[in-house]
């Protein structure tokens, strides 16, 4: 039986491509292809860059840029498995990805102690500072390892204090009855965050005679006490981003306690050993992406209490003569939330420190 022979123009491609040369220059093409889309990309851009698009479609069919978020995630986790902060820390991942925050997880000890925690933010900026200034983040946004995502929705870019009044503020701070609560903060990008970082980790070599009762929380405590610092700072309502747990059948809310809409919840404090069970109780819920509890930014009560409190503060800060850098604390007006700042829930439901950076 004989077989037909292949049209002319196939034979003429089968012959092309048995030929040496014609097989180095395909290699070749395909190899600069790959370096075009992926390796380039990588060694230009930053790591965190790369997880979002340059562009995405609108309702109308046409196109419009993506702005990347400008608020990074970070968190630690290390030491023996801990399977309830690794659910946690699941949904924190869930959370970036869907928003595009770039997230960062320290899995190995820096420091002994808590001190790992200012060790790597400083080394998160310090990193970020080598990148051109238009594409590195902004702001970090530090995490306990006990905080669980509630309101997948809320982009952390949120809130980043209105330009460019508020440009002066480097830090965004909440305190509960006990004073400072470090266990989430936002944190500009900047030299002057590498300084109080520094200071921070130095603090108990430096001034050994101070007790530090909560480790680096109050390390941080005192120096941002200091004069120096303190105009950069700005104390938040507690409930924006690191409220504590509450009934979910209240309509009234004191100032920490978190509700609806809100972005996390934080389980500091573990007396009665029950922080995990109240942990996993809040995580079977925020998992099931629940309307009324994973909700938009604009359903939730954050565009009008984000609006009150810093027109509230730039009243302030205008009935003072200031126009650079200023320290106060401004109180929301908010019918969802107490205006007596002395008003607080009982002593077991706000624990006197931050919680572990990760299982011991």
């Amino acid at each position: 039986m004989s077989w037909e022979q292949p049209p002319p123009k196939y034979s003429l491609l089968r012959q092309f491509l048995c030929r040496k040369v014609s097989k180095v220059t395909i290699l070749a093409l395909l190899s600069l292809l790959i370096i075009y889309q992926y390796v380039l990309p990588a060694a230009i851009l930053p790591h965190h860059a790369l997880l979002f698009p340059f562009e995405k479609s609108n309702f109308d069919g046409g196109r419009v840029p993506v702005v990347a978020p400008l608020v990074g995630k970070v968190h630690a986790l290390f030491g023996d498995p801990n399977p309830t902060y690794e659910r946690a820390l699941r949904l924190q991942e869930r959370h970036a990805e869907q928003i595009g925050h770039p997230m960062f997880v320290l899995r190995e000890k820096l420091l002994s102690g808590l001190w790992s925690k200012p060790a790597y933010i400083l080394c998160v900026i310090l990193q970020e500072l080598t990148l051109p200034e238009d594409v590195r983040l902004q702001w970090l946004m530090w995490n306990d390892a006990d905080i669980v995502i509630m309101n997948s929705q809320i982009s952390l870019d949120t809130f980043i204090p209105p330009q460019i009044e508020f440009d002066y503020v480097n830090l965004l701070v909440t305190n509960d009855r006990h004073g400072l609560n470090n266990g989430v903060f936002l944190i500009r990008v900047n030299d002057w965050s590498v300084k109080l970082l520094s200071e921070v980790i130095a603090f108990h070599k430096v001034r050994p005679n101070v007790h530090l009762k909560y480790s680096e929380q109050s390390a941080l405590e005192n120096v941002i006490q200091d004069a120096a610092w303190r105009k950069a700072v700005v104390e938040v309502p507690q409930y924006w981003f690191n409220a504590y747990p509450t009934s979910t059948d209240k309509e009234k809310f004191k100032p920490h306690e978190f509700r609806a809409g809100g972005l996390q919840i934080h389980f500091a404090g573990n007396k009665d050993g029950g922080r995990s069970d109240r942990m996993n109780q809040w995580m079977n819920i925020s998992e099931q992406l629940l309307p009324e509890w994973d909700m938009p930014v604009e359903q939730s009560f954050y565009p009008q209490a984000l609006k009150n409190f810093w027109a509230e503060l730039s009243e302030k800060r205008a009935s003072k003569g200031i126009e650079g850098g200023g320290s106060f604390k401004a109180q929301l007006s908010n019918e969802m939330v107490t205006t007596s700042a002395e008003q607080s829930s009982p002593a077991t439901d706000i624990p006197p420190q931050n919680t572990e950076l990760a299982s011991a």
